[in-house]
């Protein structure tokens, strides 16, 4: 066997047991049921943005967090005495990672197009795209020690890349220097591949495929010299620490030196920032966005957005505020399980309930706050209707550590923790386009579902809804804190 087949038959293996193909096909599959659910014409708007933002984009976050992983054991470093070469360590994961995007991409597509879909010209601009989403987040982690390192970093180019073909799709950019951005060509090269109605002269698909592979060579050049830097060049030593914030005799010492931690580490990496704009941009992005959108779509497709108005509030804003703020705890606590930081609490006044307990409440006070902020400047809920949505605003709140907890049980280390969080994420995400499209008796099994109650409370509020609710949500938060803590006690 040469070194890489054995390479490609390793990478295969390491995927297998992170689950990675897993998430791929439950991910593929939800999406399939939901484009042949859509009517054609809103199916082919939705298709080429669920590829360029999902599809393309699956194994960006896995392979960032497979190189962290791989460095953090010693494996990477392995390769400096190794047959294998670091280009060709690079190509198998990219290959592999690709690989699956392009299996994902061909029923995606075909749900999307229905009988109109080209995959001849989709599928090689799916798979440039996932080549150069995967090597830009090589370059990105190579010089990063954690996770949340990296997505403090990741989102300054990878927003532009992902916001402006968005865009485009969605009509609310057709400007030519939108084309300076390849992923925007990539995107008319996906569109021309299901919607019939796209006019592109093939002189000018060459042109936009031709930016495509020139972006993603380069990005790969950029990728291996980074990560050949970060392999041989030694690591700065850690400053000391300070010996501020640490946790005192006092019984509130230990709250003071955990929030004293975490807004130091957070102000300094600035993963802050990104967690407190990430929320208001979406916002805003549907204020602006929303009207535009919709007057575009009515006068291509025949498609009014008015109607659909609760849905997105609901999916968009009020059960997606509350994932972002979960899947950041869920990252922190994981960060600090491979950093061997919870062991030093058992030895400490921050006991391991103490530190559950905060990060618990920590992530339901975040989320509540960005929903104070996020749904009145979505421009999504009218004025008078906000009062009336402050109940179900609270309740999605509470909701927050569901994500948090359940990823963290379930998940073995940050590779495991991304996979998972791939797939949880997707309850919150659907529950609401399910229950405004399933017919009352389908949706029976979903009110075993804390997420329904939210949805319900927000579109029909009862005060027999939000009780019920409430108490699903304090039984999952239990039960999940509980085997939390044994995870937490095992790691």
């Amino acid at each position: 066997m040469t070194r890489q087949a054995a390479a490609l038959a390793l990478e295969l293996r390491v995927q297998w047991r992170y689950r990675i193909p897993a998430v791929a096909l439950v991910v593929t599959v939800v999406w399939t049921v939901v484009l042949l659910a859509l009517p054609a014409p809103a199916a082919r708007v939705a298709g080429p943005m669920i590829l360029t933002l999902d599809t393309a984009t699956f194994g960006a976050f896995f392979i960032a967090a497979l190189v962290l992983f791989e460095r953090g054991e010693g494996a990477l470093a392995a390769l400096a005495v190794s047959p294998l070469r670091l280009g060709e360590y690079l190509t198998v994961k990219v290959a592999t990672l690709t690989g699956l995007a392009l299996l994902s991409a061909v029923p995606v597509a075909l749900a999307a197009g229905r009988a109109d879909t080209g995959l001849g010209v989709l599928l090689p601009a799916v798979g440039l795209l996932a080549v150069l989403f995967l090597v830009l987040n090589v370059a990105i982690v190579a010089g990063q020690r954690s996770i949340t390192g990296f997505l403090t970093v990741a989102p300054l180019p990878l927003i532009p890349l992902l916001a402006v073909p968005l865009a485009h799709l969605a009509g609310l950019v057709d400007h030519p220097l939108g084309y300076l951005v390849p992923t925007t060509g990539a995107a008319d090269l996906i569109r021309l591949g299901i919607d019939p109605a796209t006019v592109i002269s093939p002189l000018r698909a060459t042109a936009l495929a031709g930016y495509l592979l020139l972006a993603t060579v380069i990005a790969t050049v950029a990728a291996r010299r980074r990560l050949a830097r970060a392999l041989t060049s030694p690591r700065p030593a850690r400053p000391p620490r300070s010996r501020r914030g640490r946790a005192g005799s006092h019984p509130a010492g230990w709250l003071r030196a955990l929030i004293h931690i975490d807004l130091r580490t957070t102000v300094r990496s600035a993963l802050l920032v990104i967690v407190l704009a990430g929320p208001i941009l979406l916002a805003l992005a549907l204020r602006l966005g929303y009207p535009p959108l919709t007057t575009y779509l009515h006068s291509r497709f025949g498609l009014d957005l008015v109607p659909y108005q609760p849905v997105l509030l609901a999916a968009l804003v009020v059960l997606h505020v509350p994932l972002i703020i979960g899947m950041v705890g869920a990252l922190l606590i994981l960060d600090d399980l491979d950093d061997r930081k919870v062991l030093i609490l058992r030895a400490s006044p921050v006991t391991l309930p103490r530190y559950l307990t905060y990060r618990i409440t920590a992530v339901a006070a975040v989320a509540l706050v960005m929903l104070a902020i996020a749904v009145p400047v979505s421009g999504l809920a009218p004025w008078p209707t906000l009062p009336a949505q402050a109940p179900a605003l609270l309740l999605a709140a509470a909701q927050a550590p569901l994500l948090t907890l359940a990823t963290v049980t379930l998940a073995g280390n940050k590779v495991e923790g991304l996979a998972w969080l791939k797939i949880l994420a997707l309850l919150p995400t659907a529950i609401a386009p399910a229950l405004w499209w399933l017919a009352d008796p389908a949706a029976w099994p979903l009110r075993a579902v804390p997420y329904y109650w939210t949805v319900t409370a927000l579109w029909h509020p009862t005060w027999l809804g939000l009780l019920t609710g409430a108490v699903l949500t304090a039984v999952a938060i239990a039960v999940l804190a509980r085997r939390t803590l044994r995870r937490l006690a095992s790691g």
